[in-house]
């Protein structure tokens, strides 16, 4: 990526905040009826429950239209929903777009995420650079070229960085075997049992 076409912003998709306004519209008269018919609970419970969930409904949907990734000339800047990240070029060991274990999980996540690592191998995952968003490949090739660029020439890896982000690499993918043994497991285990059951032995 050429200077030139920086700056750059990942944000949330329209559609996607417009589900969130949705979801928001809908489930708070909900939440607040449902408040406002508990028995037994003074009024002015009921009032600050009511405020609290107003609240929150109303931090989520500021925090979904602030969360983005921008990169410039200076580096990366990920802004989340409890804080936001800044990397210089030079301070970052590597980005990467990786499967998403939790893609299974719900249809609407998206299959690939992606992550930049700083300079001790912490990852950081970069807001809104999904399959979800955009192209992954392209979007992460054109951030790796501005980082190149960026740099500086007396830029090297740190081999600690590295290990720390392969031993990460090694934990996730035991973590995700096990997952998939232990839900084999609970199958097989629930065949068994509705076997018993149905033959009565």
């Amino acid at each position: 990526m050429s200077a030139e076409l920086l700056p750059r912003d990942y944000r949330i998709r329209s559609q996607q905040m417009s589900a969130v306004y949705v979801a928001v519209g809908i489930g708070t008269p909900g939440v607040v009826l449902s408040v406002l018919n508990l028995d037994d609970v003074p009024a002015g419970v009921k009032l600050l429950l009511i405020a609290a969930v107003l609240v929150l409904f109303g931090w989520l949907v500021w925090a979904s239209k602030r969360c983005a990734t921008s990169i410039d000339l200076k580096g990366v800047r990920v802004r989340r929903f409890t804080g936001s990240r800044r990397l210089a070029w030079e301070e970052i060991q590597e980005i990467r777009a990786v499967p998403n274990p939790s893609a299974g999980m719900n249809k609407n996540q998206p299959r690939v995420i992606s992550y930049v690592y700083d300079s001790a191998g912490r990852r950081v995952q970069l807001m809104y650079v999904d399959d979800n968003h955009v192209d992954v490949a392209r979007e992460i090739g054109l951030m790796r070229a501005a980082w190149e660029e960026l740099r500086g020439a007396d830029w090297a890896s740190d081999p600690q960085a590295l290990a720390r982000m392969e031993r990460q690499v090694v934990r996730e993918g035991r973590m995700m075997a096990g997952v998939l043994w232990g839900c084999g497991i609970f199958f097989v285990a629930l065949v068994v049992v509705m076997v018993i059951v149905i033959t009565g032995g």
